[in-house]
């Protein structure tokens, strides 16, 4: 077979045994390029072939000894190829710019993709009418199939069919390659249940291709949302500004007849927020737009809120007893949040009460005056007009209203902190996805 044969098969084959073992970056270049070397070496024997010319002082001499196909087409040689490349590749890998480049993971790489790339030329030259020695120094040529009419001749019609089949190939590798098999074969079958096992993989920003049948509406929904979430069988969206869960259940807001996920490589950032007694404006000062929040906030006692109308059935707010509960909530929605009337009307009684308060506890301290001032009497004008039993009653009247007037300022302070707690602020821990 001709080297750009050779080549494309290499790279076939090196990018699907890769992709068996779960290799990334099987696509990068290098590992191509490698590949392609793999692929042209075992020729090496050959001085008119590609490399061959290359490499001529090597070429000729072991054309001259040993012949083509015979050493370097074996399994001998390739073992001995693939050592002295490893070493090679050990020593490049000592050198600065390899870590400075990223690419420290890469040597162990080069190496299986030049033996793989090797190994596929002995495989392929087997189809070839002469075959190869792949046990020399046995003379004996190993071939596939045995009948040579079913064999190819290098550089004849029939090689050029098979290069055209194997570059189809190699292009069906390359995704295969990029995602690996499993995820592949999920992208194939392009159903929720496959995506909600792609997306468990995933660190990083998701986006889901859906093709599908709003729940409520029976809409057709066509489009992209990016993934939050996995909910039992379901997976949550967000899409078109609005949070859903889709599967291919009828109990999701989107039943999904063909979904496919779309890999980002913007990681997900997640922050962590503590409140305490702090205002809705703090908390969404805190949230950018297009920022989610999820979390457990402490409400007020007794407070009930009004909710926004929602799509779907996915509520992305809910109240608990005094908990309110938010699951990928928006800026948006939260600032739409409202008091119901009770409330509200509750927070206008007790303001009335704290008035009444004070009145009561001014009229109280206007008694007070009055009995201590004597309605005008000097201390030794009470002596002379105030009989002892008349003094003995407004030493006990005042000690009353004195009393009195303490009772209110504890329902006062008492109230003040009961307004305090109604007053529609957060206490928990939320997490902002952005």
């Amino acid at each position: 077979m001709l080297a750009p044969t050779h080549s494309v098969f290499g790279i076939f084959l090196t990018l699907i045994i890769l992709a068996v073992f779960g290799v990334q970056w099987g696509l990068h270049w290098t590992i191509i390029l490698f590949a392609i070397l793999g692929a042209i070496i075992p020729d090496i024997d050959h001085p008119k072939s590609i490399i061959g010319k290359i490499f001529y002082p090597i070429s000729a001499p072991i054309e001259r000894r040993y012949g083509h196909r015979t050493i370097t087409h074996s399994l001998i040689g390739w073992a001995i190829a693939t050592v002295l490349f490893a070493v090679i590749i050990g020593l490049v890998n000592f050198i600065p710019i390899i870590a400075e480049l990223g690419w420290s993971e890469l040597p162990i790489r080069w190496i299986a993709a030049f033996s793989i790339s090797y190994f596929s030329h002995l495989v392929l030259d087997m189809l070839n009418k002469r075959g190869s020695q792949m046990f020399w120094p046995d003379p004996g040529r190993d071939v596939i199939p045995k009948n040579p009419k079913f064999r190819a001749e290098s550089g004849a019609k029939v090689e050029i069919l098979i290069f055209f089949i194997l570059i189809a190939l190699m292009f069906l590798a390359f995704p295969i390659s990029k995602y690996g098999i499993v995820s592949s074969l999920r992208w194939l079958l392009a159903t929720p249940g496959s995506a909600i096992e792609e997306y468990k993989t995933y660190k990083n920003h998701a986006y889901l291709e859906i093709n599908g049948i709003m729940g409520e509406t029976r809409q057709p929904v066509e489009g992209a949302g990016e993934i939050l979430d996995v909910n039992n069988k379901r997976l949550v969206i967000l899409y078109k500004g609005n949070v859903y869960t889709i599967s291919d259940e009828l109990a999701a807001d989107i039943t999904a007849s063909h979904v496919r996920v779309k890999r980002t490589n913007i990681p997900i950032k997640i922050e962590h927020k503590e409140f305490k007694n702090d205002s809705r404006e703090r908390l969404l000062s805190e949230i950018p737009r297009g920022g989610l929040i999820s979390g457990t906030v402490h409400l007020p006692e007794g407070m009930q809120i009004t909710f926004p109308s929602y799509p779907g059935y996915y509520k992305t707010m809910q109240q608990k007893g005094n908990d309110l509960i938010l699951s990928f909530a928006s800026k948006e929605q939260i600032e739409k949040l409202a008091l119901n009337e009770y409330f509200d009307l509750q927070i206008k009684k007790d303001q009335a009460e704290l008035s009444r308060f004070y009145a009561d506890a001014e009229k109280v301290r206007v008694q007070i005056n009055e009995i201590e001032s004597g309605k005008g009497l000097t201390p030794l004008g009470k002596q002379l007009l105030l009989s002892k039993e008349d003094a003995e009653k407004q030493k006990v009247q005042l000690a009353e209203l004195t009393s009195q007037l303490n009772e209110i300022s504890v329902k006062i302070e008492e109230l003040k902190i009961k307004m305090k707690a109604r007053k529609f602020v957060f206490s928990g821990e939320v997490y902002l996805r952005q």
